[in-house]
């Protein structure tokens, strides 16, 4: 993605340059040891990257729009200086952040107070996949789960093997964006690059692999936290 705003982009970069710091002052104030400048042009980059695809026509505000986009560039550079490695939170982080934005620009509107609540039920639901696949460097391996509780570790096990499970009854190319995203860190893009596809592409690909992997799991009558 060009650093350089398309015309007429250049105003909402300019507008909204405090903004994009502001994101990278949440993760720096998490992450204090981060290289504070890479977290701030990563920052930069996710703006310029919003404001050359927005569309107003949408309705959607430029703020809510750029939110995820600039906390998405945050997240690839974190990856790409290996701290994905040293903190799977990161790695839930983002592909939660991935899969909201996603959301965000995609699904329609609920039509009725119940379809709010199923739609708030299937995001849940999603999102806890997100933080299950965050746990495991490769399928097959068992990760330390640091300080919890028996219960805990065995409910997250537990989980683990039914979200494998459900990976493998997915399509080859839904299977594969998952792995190599959260069990080889690598980022959106360089999948794009190996698939022959935009990263915009790849994105919604990953939002609609959690989405499947999600059926899977309630078909198989799996219930509790990852299907809502």
């Amino acid at each position: 993605m060009s650093s350089v705003p398309k015309p007429g982009a250049d105003r909402l970069v300019e507008a909204f340059q405090t903004y994009a710091h502001a994101i990278a002052a949440e993760v720096i104030r998490k992450y204090p040891t981060v290289d504070r400048d890479e977290i701030r042009g990563s920052a930069e980059l996710g703006l310029v990257e919003a404001a050359n695809s927005f569309d107003p026509t949408r309705g959607v505000l430029f703020k809510t729009f750029a939110y995820y986009r600039i906390r998405g560039a945050i997240y690839d550079g974190l990856r790409k200086m290996g701290w994905f490695a040293r903190d799977s939170r990161l790695k839930f982080e983002s592909g939660a952040n991935e899969y909201m934005k996603d959301h965000a620009e995609s699904a329609p509107a609920a039509a009725s107070p119940d379809d709010a609540v199923k739609e708030l039920e299937d995001i849940t639901a999603s999102v806890v996949n997100c933080y299950i696949l965050s746990l495991t460097d490769m399928p097959g391996e068992a990760p330390e789960t640091g300080r919890k509780s028996a219960e805990e570790e065995y409910g997250e096990r537990e989980m683990r093997d039914h979200l494998r499970e459900a990976l493998t009854k997915l399509p080859p190319k839904n299977r594969q964006v998952l792995e190599d995203y959260y069990f080889r860190d690598q980022t959106l893009e360089s999948i794009g690059e190996r698939l022959g596809l935009s990263k915009s592409w790849v994105s919604r690909l990953h939002a609609k692999s959690l989405e499947m992997a999600r059926a899977v799991l309630k078909q198989s009558g799996i219930t509790g936290a990852a299907t809502g």
